[in-house]
């Protein structure tokens, strides 16, 4: 079934849900992201209780009894009081959610059209305070039947980020022939910086808390302030404080300057409960351990970038590798414990980084 021959049952469906006449006008799909979910705009006559809604067409099978993770953790993150758009309607039968339409204007394009970092800083700062709110209440939110609490960032799961790197991005993408033993060579300089990572007590992660799942909202007349909606958040899973942060603040889509970043570490820091803070080791292991969580998560976004564009044919993604790698760059001169792994890594990511802006789409 197509969702453009789909219109009437759509309309029907929201008539029933909202008790109100629904005349649907328009499907459109749009962009989505780096996912297999597909989204729709729905548009509604005048006289319908909203203007539009956006229809998200997913392709998990659900089983009888079980909950879609989207609509589980949604549930948690609404009681923590994190801005999720609306689940308006559910018809889990036809695999669809109706949600609030938070527009398309991501965080991302407000920095790219900005005049200078100081004018999206505001917007940053309350990105942070959701972050907050995302560890400490979110965390406590969780039960029993939270999916989220039955998932973990340990070693396995971070290892098997890698592997996915050297499997998407080095080989299929890259083309590059690594040697059995030259591969476990380089997973075993990651291992101890995966071990300290798992090591760090766990709080509920977001898992892709970047600049393209945040929407900004226009305020409304005067100097309002503009509403936040964070989208994506279905993967979420306990981990520990610097993976989500890290995701913002060394965003593949975005690159902060040195100085922001620093103002920003320390609005996070301040916002913070002490308890979290806590978790995250000392003043001193701060730093140092944000650097160890993106480099894990920025090599892990390589791998997916690789991935849409080799077995997805989606190589818009490319454009992303080169300021990925930027980031692993710098990060890289800024530890010394980190300089074995460069040493060995990145010849490899600079060979990705310049093919990828060779065969980027402009």
């Amino acid at each position: 079934m197509t969702p453009q021959a789909d219109e009437q049952t759509i309309g029907t469906a929201l008539a029933a849900h909202f008790r109100a006449p629904v005349q649907v006008t328009g499907l459109t799909e749009l962009a989505g992201d780096a996912s297999t979910r597909r989204y729709y705009r729905v548009r509604m006559a005048p006289g319908a209780p909203l203007p539009s809604l956006i229809m998200m067409r997913y392709p998990d099978e659900v089983p009888p009894g079980r909950e879609l993770p989207f609509v589980n953790v949604h549930r948690y993150l609404r009681k923590a009081g994190v801005p999720v758009p609306e689940i308006h309607l559910a018809m889990p039968e036809s695999n669809l959610l109706f949600l609030e339409d938070a527009g398309d204007t991501m965080l991302e394009g407000v920095v790219h059209s900005s005049r200078s970092t100081e004018e999206v800083l505001p917007l940053y700062e309350r990105c942070l305070e959701i972050l907050a709110r995302i560890q400490w209440d979110g965390t406590r939110a969780l039960d029993a039947d939270a999916i989220p609490s039955r998932l973990a960032f340990d070693v396995d799961k971070f290892a098997g980020e890698i592997d996915f790197f050297f499997e998407n991005a080095v080989r299929k993408y890259g083309g590059i022939a690594l040697s059995e033993t030259e591969e476990r060579s380089l997973e075993d300089l990651f291992l101890p910086f995966l071990a300290e990572l798992a090591a760090l007590p766990r709080v509920l992660v977001h898992r892709d808390y970047h600049s393209r799942n945040i929407m900004v909202i226009p305020g409304g007349e005067g100097d309002a302030a503009p509403e936040l909606r964070i989208l994506d958040f279905q993967d979420a899973r306990m981990g520990n404080i610097y993976y989500d942060l890290c995701s913002l603040l060394r965003d593949s889509y975005v690159t902060l300057p040195d100085k922001a970043v620093e103002e920003l570490v320390y609005v996070y820091r301040h916002c913070t409960l002490s308890r979290v803070r806590q978790m995250g080791g000392g003043p001193d292991a701060f730093s140092y351990l944000l650097d160890v969580s993106a480099l894990q998560r920025n090599v892990k976004a390589i791998g997916t970038f690789g991935n849409q564009a080799h077995t997805l044919g989606k190589k818009l993604y490319l454009r992303f590798i080169p300021p990925t790698v930027a980031h692993l760059s710098a990060n890289f001169e800024r530890n010394s414990r980190m300089k074995p792994l460069a040493r060995k890594l990145l010849p490899i990511l600079s060979e990705l980084a310049g093919k990828a802006a060779s065969e980027a789409p402009p």
